[in-house]
């Protein structure tokens, strides 16, 4: 009897010693990273290290505890003396192991989706507006995943939920392909954000409003007229458009004019300079580094035709700026005697009565 109690204690010490040659490890990497590897990467300024060691950080930890557990659990005789207790805790690691290797996943990849969000995202907000959609997406991928792995771990047969769920599966996807399609081409516009909300984007059919929301079916669009445009995702990711946001906030414009073939060009050209200048310089808040110039188009039926182009500082100024410098071009072509020529009308024979 004194025997069997010397070897069963031998057996919890050993397991003791396993356990602390696991956990040990863990315990320090986790008092290295609290006092020196995390005021490190925070002096660093770099967050795609986070990205990068946190999820690191954690499989590593929880990897060498749930190792301890395990080598510590097979070197005792506990197991075999007792079998239910041994299966149940086998599964029961297993089922943990499972459950890490979810988390882990879930964590690199979310991680990854913010890593290439940042590459083109203005802040930090940005890029937690781009990577909700596909985080949403992966969480419940590993989740769906890892429940049938801990399922038939657990002896439970996952054969007529897979085979149901294939048949459902296509199914549903037969019924909500339009759905579908458009819950992907939102994950695309999540990751990929050509555009942000409040920016300007001309559309088809020379349509031009202010992104107003990027769902998971519809991107919304408000038009100049205050109208809200919900165009489908799919059709929106087939489809180009321009923002005339990117790359920079500025934007050149032009306005076609003409004069009398009489007219002495190179006064024209320093008039009309003159105007875009004053024009774009009324506009901007500040200044603008951006001379205007002119460039003679054609001969036309009646005129000599020219396009002045002139810069203003925000896309939703363009139209102003073109307006503005159309009154003022026209303002001092009249006080310099500048003249824009005007078809003749020619008189039309009567119908007969």
């Amino acid at each position: 009897m004194l025997d069997q109690l010397t070897q069963e204690s031998r057996d919890w010490v050993d397991a003791g010693l396993i356990l602390a040659a696991f956990w040990i490890p863990a315990i320090l990497l986790r008092m290295l990273w609290g006092n020196i590897l995390s005021p490190w990467i925070k002096r660093s300024n770099n967050p795609d290290l986070v990205l990068l060691l946190r999820p690191l950080r954690f499989l590593v930890i929880w990897t060498l505890l749930l190792s301890g557990l395990n080598y510590g659990f097979q070197s005792l005789n506990f197991a075999e003396m007792h079998p239910s207790w041994g299966e149940w805790t086998g599964k029961g690691l297993s089922i943990a192991w499972v459950l890490l290797a979810m988390m882990v996943t879930n964590r690199f990849t979310v991680g990854w989706f913010k890593y290439q969000a940042r590459k083109s995202a203005s802040s930090e907000e940005d890029v937690r507006d781009r990577v909700q959609t596909p985080q949403k997406l992966t969480t419940a991928g590993v989740l769906v995943v890892g429940s049938l792995f801990i399922l038939r771990l657990a002896g439970i047969d996952i054969s007529p939920l897979l085979a149901g769920g294939a048949v459902g599966g296509i199914i549903i996807g037969l019924a909500l392909q339009d759905s579908l399609s458009n819950v992907f081409a939102g994950l695309f516009l999540n990751m990929d954000r050509p555009f942000r909300v409040g920016e300007l984007l001309r559309l088809d059919q020379d349509r031009e409003g202010f992104v107003e929301e990027v769902g998971w079916r519809y991107t919304k669009v408000r038009l100049w007229n205050d109208s809200l445009l919900v165009i489908p995702n799919k059709k929106f990711g087939e489809s180009s458009f321009v923002n005339y946001n990117r790359p920079v906030a500025q934007l050149s414009v032009s306005l076609d004019c003409s004069v009398a073939y009489d007219s002495d060009l190179e006064k024209v050209e320093r008039v009309a300079i003159a105007a875009a200048r004053e024009a774009q310089d009324s506009l901007a808040d500040e200044p603008i580094d951006f001379e205007p110039y002119v460039r003679w188009r054609a001969f036309g039926e009646y005129a000599v035709q020219f396009r002045v182009f002139l810069r203003c500082d925000h896309p939703t100024k363009q139209y102003r700026a073109v307006s503005t410098c159309l009154m003022i071009i026209h303002r001092r072509f009249k006080e310099e005697g500048i003249e824009i020529p005007v078809p003749e009308l020619r008189s039309r024979p009567a119908k007969p009565a």
